[in-house]
């Protein structure tokens, strides 16, 4: 699969996608505050997290916000690092924005899994999702002290800890890219 080649079906949902989250926050009272599009590795993971962290605290944002935003940035890029796909050429299809509405903060990411892997994160997110707030709670205290490693290195916290963070606030989409691929999109949402 060559998720590079331009005018591909591919590129075009990627593209697509990304552009209707900037023309969400393209208007007099919302706007984008980090955006990143494009491969991630940890070098980009650690100038995106101080970014963020810069501009949360130039815009006032509460220490307890700016903690929360950027533990689900951390865990949110970690995971497009990890578990991000790359094409047949080796590139990593992924975006990173951040938009603010008034007091809230929504972080979307997205990035390219094998469709057998999204059909496995539907299922957890769904999990998650349908999780109340002590449940949430037990849940992650449970992985964390049993949690076993996964083949990648992660014993299953970060969407937890995102779950977590957001009080529970996020949404998830699957756009099937072609047999193989899907698009994941997430997002979560952080009141500061």
């Amino acid at each position: 699969m060559d998720l590079n080649k331009s005018g591909s079906v591919e590129e075009g949902i990627f593209t697509s996608k990304v552009n209707a989250v900037r023309a969400a926050y393209n208007v007099a009272d919302r706007k984008v505050i980090v955006s990143h599009i494009g491969e991630l590795d940890q070098d980009k993971v650690n100038t995106i997290s101080t970014l963020v962290e810069t501009q949360m605290e130039y815009l006032g944002v509460s220490k307890s916000a700016i903690k929360k935003i950027f533990n689900i940035v951390i865990e949110t890029l970690q995971n497009i690092c990890i578990h991000g796909e790359k094409d047949n050429n080796g590139y990593q299809m992924t975006y990173f924005i951040i938009g603010k509405y008034q007091n809230e903060f929504s972080i979307f990411s997205g990035n390219i899994v094998n469709t057998s892997v999204a059909e496995r994160l539907n299922k957890r997110l769904n999990s998650i999702k349908s999780l109340s707030d002590s449940d949430l709670k037990k849940q992650y205290m449970d992985v964390l002290s049993n949690g076993e490693l996964s083949a990648k290195g992660g014993a299953g916290l970060g969407f937890l800890t995102i779950a977590l963070k957001s009080n529970n606030n996020i949404d998830f989409e699957f756009e099937m890219l072609n047999k193989e691929y899907s698009l994941f999109s997430l997002q979560s949402k952080v009141f500061g």
